[in-house]
């Protein structure tokens, strides 16, 4: 019984691992293909419009200039402390 119980497992385990590397092929062989037309068209001089979802806008870029301070700042004295 615990050898048909492998048996199952393993033969269920390498049907599903077939499918999800088909899957993969097939998603692979569409991209390809789909790089190749823009390729094609990119030769061809076309520019290709970027979708709306792409184009965001940048975040405001911060001033990284260091200010000059007025007064400057006076070191603070620290007591210092013993562990007993």
């Amino acid at each position: 019984m615990l050898a048909l119980a492998i048996t199952v497992l393993f033969t269920l385990t390498g049907i599903i691992s077939a499918a999800v590397i088909a899957d993969n092929l097939m998603k692979a062989r569409a991209a390809y293909a789909r790089l190749m037309r823009e390729g094609e068209i990119m030769r061809a001089g076309f520019a290709l419009q970027a979708a709306a979802v792409d184009m965001q806008l940048r975040p405001v870029t911060r001033s990284t200039t260091v200010r000059q301070r007025s007064v400057p700042l006076r070191p603070r004295r620290l007591q210092a402390c013993a562990a007993a």
